[in-house]
């Protein structure tokens, strides 16, 4: 079970979009209303060349990006169930494609729902902190958490 990943496309949003997991849903409706297709057609178009699919055995699993945000870069991702199958393999690819967001921009962060605790998880992993909870985020008005990793200078 090995990942690839290659540029995303609109037929990946396609693909991904009817087997995206429950905590992905539930967080991107509760911030902006979005749908599965339209979360991931909105996160491709902001991304533009930073967004990507994450296949495993050929099947889109995932997909995930870096957005601009004044100086900052915006980092999102949202799977189906099954994309963590091989965690050693996601933990992997999950460092590599963060450093080159981090080549791309000193700051990266993003909000997370609070209930969405295996994202939580998976961004402190990667060395991110949790820096404010929001009480009252996005249309819903529930918590959402603010995770921020900086570019490490040795």
């Amino acid at each position: 079970m090995e990942y690839t990943v290659d540029k995303a496309s609109m037929g990946d949003c396609l693909e991904l979009a009817p087997n995206m997991r429950q905590s992905d849903i539930q967080e991107i409706w509760s911030s902006g209303r979005y749908t599965p297709t339209s979360g991931l057609v909105e996160s491709l178009e902001v991304s533009g060349d930073h967004a990507y699919s994450l296949k495993l055995d050929n099947e889109v699993v995932g997909m995930f990006g870096v957005a601009p945000c004044n100086k900052l870069g915006i980092v999102w991702l949202m799977g189906a169930d099954n994309m963590t199958t091989n965690k050693r393999g996601f933990y992997k690819i999950s460092q590599k494609y963060l450093k080159r967001f981090l080549a791309l921009y000193k700051t990266v962060f993003n909000y997370v729902d609070e209930r969405n605790t295996s994202s939580s998880k998976w961004l402190e992993s990667l060395g991110f902190q949790n820096l404010h909870r929001e009480p009252k985020f996005g249309i819903d008005k529930v918590p959402f958490n603010l995770y921020v990793k900086d570019k490490e200078y040795v």
